[in-house]
């Protein structure tokens, strides 16, 4: 592991604290533009019109291959951090650590400078490095005045009452509730034992603890599991319950119960979230994440723009494949919801988000299953992205998002009817929530592939009515009604989807470059096919 320090002199240093940086000025600026970049990685073109903007083409290319060559050489053992392709290149994010520390002869007033004798005589970098540098000086300064950073601390209390039943549903509740925590960093689980009702206060390194304690209560009754959850912090923020079927087998399918663990992990990380805006913290990576998905999910184009700068600015804070992979699944909504993604920022391509992701945190469940659609939609693999969504859902069973991607991964292996079933599942957990809509679309998506048209329409009528700009569900609905001949729905329909995309006809649907992967897949398709053109505004 090398360590990278943004303030003072750039080096490479490892363990033993030799030096590993490159001395070509080209070779060093490289290393900064990689090193802050999203995800550690850029294209080579971006590279070369940062570093030899004022060089054609095919000698910026040449240039860059050099200074890639001096690199490699100068890192000898741990070349590996300096990973390439044909259209990118990538510092390994597991081998190198990016900091932002003061040298120990630093004084009170400041004589400091950010990647300290990195010059390019180039005017596109000149611009770009004095950005970097203000940054990350801003950086150290926030953390300086944010003083020792905040530990987050979940405390867990589970109390049983009757049959083994009760036992094994708050051995169930609790399995899940801290399953979905776990996929969260910087959260300490532990057993409460005999502590209080939680409180914060200053941990051994003196740093301050946000402390969170979670009662649960599992009562067997003669139909069934009373379970119930609470949240405290000194005094209850939250309390909830549900029942649950007493058998083993239909109390680990229960969505009641999925959707109980649901709620409490949300509002644990409401809390937390609360407490680092009372805090002055509000920059915290999960904070920002929170921000990023309310955005996602308005799916237009200046939102998605937002939510793209959210995910980039946690990644920035704190390196977790999350964030990458959320950059990945947006740009795909992106590609569905306004059929371009070039209204973002430049990045990695979705498919390098995704690889980057997986090999940030290849074991996070939202890494697995967004990867697994990632994989579906731009690679066109099948079996593998079933198996990325299963063993997301497995991990973390409360995430609607993961059951959503895995009935889509079911539907498209020709598995019907666990696939709508499975739709089934994330809509009950999402039901009643601000996002609903989203997951109705899945639901539509497996009733048409189980050939379910009547309640296909339900499902998308209902993602509509709450969100009438949803292209992707629209698109059902225009299918939905050219296969039932209702002319005069199939005109509504058509007109609302023009309002989004003015070019649009029925016979649009059978274009291989238009966005409908897996309709494209469902036998649905042949009738489409057959009578789009003669349908009204196909001409």
């Amino acid at each position: 592991m090398l360590k990278l320090n943004a303030l003072g002199k750039l080096s490479l240093i490892d363990e033993e604290g030799r030096d590993f940086a490159p001395h070509g000025s080209k070779a060093r600026g490289l290393i900064v533009l990689l090193a802050t970049a999203p995800g550690h990685s850029r294209s080579r073109g971006w590279l070369q019109q940062r570093l030899w903007s004022d060089r054609g083409p095919e000698q910026a290319a040449g240039s860059l291959r050099a200074a890639l060559s001096e690199i490699r050489r100068t890192l000898g053992a741990h070349r590996a951090l300096l990973m390439t392709s044909r259209h990118a290149v990538t510092l390994d994010p597991s081998a190198f650590e990016l900091v932002c520390e003061a040298p120990p002869d630093t004084g009170l007033g400041g004589g400091i400078e950010a990647f300290e004798g990195v010059e390019v005589r180039d005017r596109a970098f000149e611009t770009l490095i004095g950005d970097l540098r203000g940054r990350a000086l801003a950086q150290w300064a926030q953390r300086r005045k944010a003083g020792p950073k905040s530990k987050r601390m979940v405390m867990v209390r589970s109390d049983a009452r009757g049959s083994p039943a009760a036992d094994v549903g708050a051995r169930l509740l609790q399995n899940r509730i801290l399953g979905a925590l776990r996929q969260i960093d910087d959260i300490e689980i532990m057993d409460a034992g005999g502590a209080g009702d939680g409180q914060g206060e200053a941990s051994p390194d003196g740093s301050p603890q946000s402390i969170l304690l979670i009662r649960l209560l599992s009562v067997a009754l003669s139909d069934g599991v009373f379970l119930s959850c609470e949240i405290h912090n000194g005094r209850k923020l939250w309390s909830d319950n549900a029942s649950v079927p007493a058998t083993m087998a239909a109390m680990h399918d229960s969505a009641s119960l999925d959707k109980l663990a649901l709620s409490a992990v949300e509002h644990v990380m409401g809390a937390f979230a609360e407490r680092a805006a009372i805090e002055g913290a509000g920059a915290c990576a999960f904070v920002l994440e929170r921000q990023a998905k309310d955005l996602f999910f308005r799916l237009d184009k200046a939102s998605l723009i937002n939510a793209d700068r959210l995910f980039r600015r946690a990644f920035e804070i704190e390196a977790r494949g999350r964030y990458l992979v959320w950059r990945g699944f947006l740009r795909n909504a992106a590609l569905f919801q306004h059929r371009s993604m070039s209204f973002l920022d430049e990045a990695p391509s979705v498919t390098e988000l995704a690889v980057e992701a997986l090999r940030h945190a290849p074991d996070d469940a939202i890494v697995q299953t967004i990867s697994s659609q990632i994989e579906y939609v731009h690679q066109g693999n099948l079996r593998t992205p079933l198996r990325m969504a299963q063993q997301g859902v497995e991990r973390d069973p409360t995430d609607p998002l993961g059951w959503a991607l895995l009935s889509n991964a079911l539907t498209t292996n020709a598995r019907f009817e666990e696939g709508y079933r499975t739709a089934g599942h994330a809509l009950t957990l999402a039901r009643h929530g601000p996002y609903a809509f989203y997951f109705e679309h899945f639901a539509c998506m497996a009733a048409v592939a189980l050939s379910e048209y009547e309640q296909a329409l339900v499902h998308a009528e209902a993602a509509l009515r709450v969100r009438p700009d949803f292209v992707s569900t629209r698109r059902y609905e225009v299918a939905l009604n050219l296969l039932g001949g209702d002319t005069p729905s199939l005109a509504r329909s058509v007109s609302a989807l023009r309002r989004q995309e003015p070019d649009f006809t029925p016979a649009t649907l059978l274009d291989p470059a238009y966005p409908v992967n897996t309709l494209r897949r469902l036998p649905l398709m042949e009738t489409i096919a057959k009578s789009a053109v003669a349908s009204v505004g196909g001409s």
